[in-house]
């Protein structure tokens, strides 16, 4: 019962309130399966009897009592399956955890045994060994040992925490499920270094239905897609595809009988009233998990074609072939809105005069771009339009930098246009079309101090910054900084006439060698700039006052 649990828990060492709940969630899944198991007794011999044509009663009017007897009692040996799960390393808290979760591990047999050879009607061997159901010890050693511990290498205290979290794995279904996930991900690229790696995220993967991920792989690697099997695993691994997974592999929901929830319809079922049996109770929750996996189902198939949707119109209207980079980077966009994914390619071809080419890879550079509504991606175009940027550079310009429709006019465009304009720049369309990226960059935290910094260094510092726009692409402390104090405090070069498109545009060693005039290929400078770096990036250690010696 919930008390002998309770007890067995609690000298475990786990709380009060979270035993308590353990114990109860197992006693009533106990005593809904064994009222279920009279059930199914009853109509079996009821049948029988009318078969017959029996009329004696079968029950009597006090019905099918749900209290569990002594002989039902026996078969669930709760003290064996908590002492097979802390001799396997299991804390006391663990099995509260897993108990709550999953109540029917506490009804699952200790261990696994062989009867002897079943003897046929002749009475010879059949040569056949019978074997008990699937044990506790067999779904630890499957999942907890082998599957955990020794092929993705967690440790114990790791393993521990994936079982707390998804106690289905002890299992004999969640077991053996677990085991074909692993081996469908290192199939489809994945190392199980790279599985084990992100701890948070290992359980909801192996919780999910290998049947559901293969139909995914089967529909990625499709002709419509054909996106290739090593680059699958990763695909799915990363953070970015969850909601793609939990689209169409989502996990099973699950209720446990007693369980506080939420959810006023759960809740309402479980809240059971004096003449309202745990037989009720559970078959109205089995009625609610049937209809919920129909709807499942439903939104599975729905996922589904709304995907295949959006490969189509990515093929027909962008001229998308290789699907892997939007995966990759975002692939939520198989469940955008096709009519607003047409739009905008649309409009990059027909307004924009992008060819059909240039669209596909700026969809595939910037798949984001497909959420955006093509009013404020028109409203962008326009303004680029109107700080003179030549027409015939457009489609280049969002081809190679794409991000540059998603900028905010007012907050992002309008400062660094006026800063343009601040320092003397006269023609802003051409200067943005060199230096397209520039659109976005912050002016307090980025132009301003780079302009700062050159006007210091640099005799002719505007027609520099006309005639080099990438100056503001380079890093203000790791690279302008770096050289220009080489030149002037180790090779006392002028800096004041440098060409700052001759400072930047090498590499170090070429920047050494054609610019500092240095012999030795880069190692002085290398070793100077590791100096500096350190010098920047060392803490400042603060005065501290030695203790005075106590005179005795």
């Amino acid at each position: 019962n919930a008390q002998r649990v309770t007890l067995k828990l609690l000298s475990l060492g786990v709380e009060n309130e979270a035993a308590t709940k353990a114990g109860r969630i197992v006693q009533n899944y106990a005593l809904a399966r064994v009222t279920r198991r009279r059930i199914r007794k009853f109509l079996q011999e009821r049948d029988a009897a009318w078969e017959s044509g029996s009329t004696a009663p079968l029950v009597d009017r006090t019905g099918i009592k749900e209290s569990i007897s002594a002989l039902a009692a026996e078969k669930f040996d709760i003290d064996g399956v908590i002492s097979v799960m802390t001799d396997y390393g299991l804390t006391g808290t663990d099995v509260a955890a897993i108990f709550s979760h999953t109540p029917s591990i506490a009804m699952m047999q200790t261990r696994s045994t062989v009867d002897e050879l079943a003897i046929g009607t002749n009475g010879e061997a059949n040569g056949a060994a019978v074997r008990t159901p699937v044990s506790l010890e067999q779904t630890l050693e499957r999942a907890f040992v082998n599957l955990l511990g020794q092929r993705l290498k967690l440790r114990r205290y790791d393993a521990r925490k994936v079982l707390r979290t998804c106690p289905g794995l002890l299992t004999s279904k969640g077991s053996k499920s677990a085991n074909q996930v692993v081996n469908l991900m290192v199939s489809l690229g994945s190392s199980t270094n790279s599985l084990a790696r992100d701890k948070s995220k290992l359980p909801t993967l192996l919780s999910r239905s290998p049947a559901l991920i293969f139909r995914l792989v089967a529909f990625l690697t499709s002709a419509q897609l054909k996106v290739p099997l090593n680059s699958i695993g990763p695909i799915l691994r990363q953070k970015q595809s969850a909601e793609m997974l939990n689209a169409v592999a989502p996990l099973k929901r699950t209720i446990s009988l007693g369980e506080n929830t939420n959810n006023g319809q759960q809740q309402t079922m479980l809240d059971s009233t004096n003449n309202i049996t745990s037989f009720n109770v559970e078959e109205g929750v089995r009625e609610y998990l049937r209809v919920d996996n129909t709807l499942r189902q439903q939104k599975i198939d729905e996922s589904y074609r709304s995907m295949e949707a959006v490969a189509d119109v990515l093929r027909r209207s962008a001229g998308i072939r290789d699907f892997r980079k939007i995966l990759s980077s975002y692939p939520d966009a198989f469940f955008l809105n096709v009519t607003n994914i047409r739009h905008v390619a649309s409009f990059l071809r027909e307004d924009v005069g992008m060819t059909k080419d240039e669209v596909s890879k700026a969809i595939q550079n910037f798949p984001s771009l497909l959420k955006e509504d093509v009013t404020r991606i028109k409203d962008v175009v326009d303004y680029l339009r109107w700080i003179e940027v030549d027409e015939e550079d457009l489609p280049s310009i969002i081809r190679s930098f794409p991000a540059t429709l998603l900028l905010d006019i007012e907050k992002d465009m309008v400062p660094v246009v006026d800063f343009i304009r601040g320092i003397g720049v006269r023609n802003i369309g051409r200067f943005v079309t060199r230096l397209p990226p520039v659109l976005g960059y912050s002016v307090e935290k980025d132009l301003q101090p780079k302009w700062d910094f050159l006007t210091e260094v640099c005799q002719f510092d505007y027609f520099e910054v006309a005639r080099f726009p990438a100056f503001f692409s380079y890093p203000l402390d790791r690279v302008i900084k770096l050289r220009y104090e080489y030149l002037r405090d180790v090779k006392g070069i002028p800096i004041q006439l440098a060409r700052v498109d001759d400072v930047l545009r090498f590499g170090d060693r070429e920047f050494a060698t054609e610019i500092a005039l240095d012999d030795d290929y880069g190692v002085a400078f290398a070793k100077f700039a590791e100096e500096r770096n350190f010098g920047l990036h060392s803490p400042v250690r603060k005065n501290r006052r030695k203790p005075r010696r106590k005179h005795r």
